[in-house]
């Protein structure tokens, strides 16, 4: 991945957010590891932002169980009885040496981040660009995840853009 003009948060939260795509056994790095990333890092515009609004890291990561425990369960799978059956066996966390590629909804938010740093006329790419990028997907997992936990894309924004205007990259 190309990191032009990334800030030292933003990158280390594409980092943290890979680490958060193996820990959580995803075979791509989605919107919602992005996000995940962006807590994880605990530093940065977007996290202020976040954490303004109530949002944790530990908070997120129950509501992204949640959701795949919803998922499995619609179609007849019990998270919660795969893992009691598994016993200490069960984990879902990818090897190290694996790839994890980007998903198309990840791809996507990068793309947007970049565009969010021009229309800002910023030469700078830090969290809070890479969470609008998150945001400029509706249909995403992260925007359902902030959904859930009682936060709209526009109370984002707008504490995105409060904190941006009183921290610089």
């Amino acid at each position: 991945m190309i990191f032009t003009r990334f800030t030292d948060r933003s990158r280390e939260s594409v980092e943290a957010a890979l680490e958060e795509a193996r820990m959580l056994g995803h075979d791509s790095l989605g919107d919602e590891d992005l996000f995940l990333g962006i807590l994880r890092v605990d530093r940065g515009v977007a996290c202020e932002a976040l954490c303004s609004l109530g949002i944790t890291l530990e908070g997120a990561r129950q509501e992204s169980e949640a959701m795949l425990s919803g998922a499995l369960a619609s179609i007849g799978i019990s998270l919660e009885d795969v893992s009691r059956e598994a016993g200490e066996t069960f984990d879902m966390r990818i090897p190290n040496n694996r790839r994890i590629p980007l998903s198309p909804l990840a791809k996507k938010a990068l793309v947007e981040a970049r565009k969010e740093m021009r229309r800002g006329g910023d030469d700078y790419l830090g969290t809070e660009h890479v969470m609008l990028g998150i945001l400029r997907n509706q249909d995403g997992t992260a925007v359902r995840m902030l959904a859930r936990m009682g936060v709209s894309p526009e109370m984002l924004e707008d504490r995105l853009f409060e904190s941006s205007a009183r921290e610089a990259p």
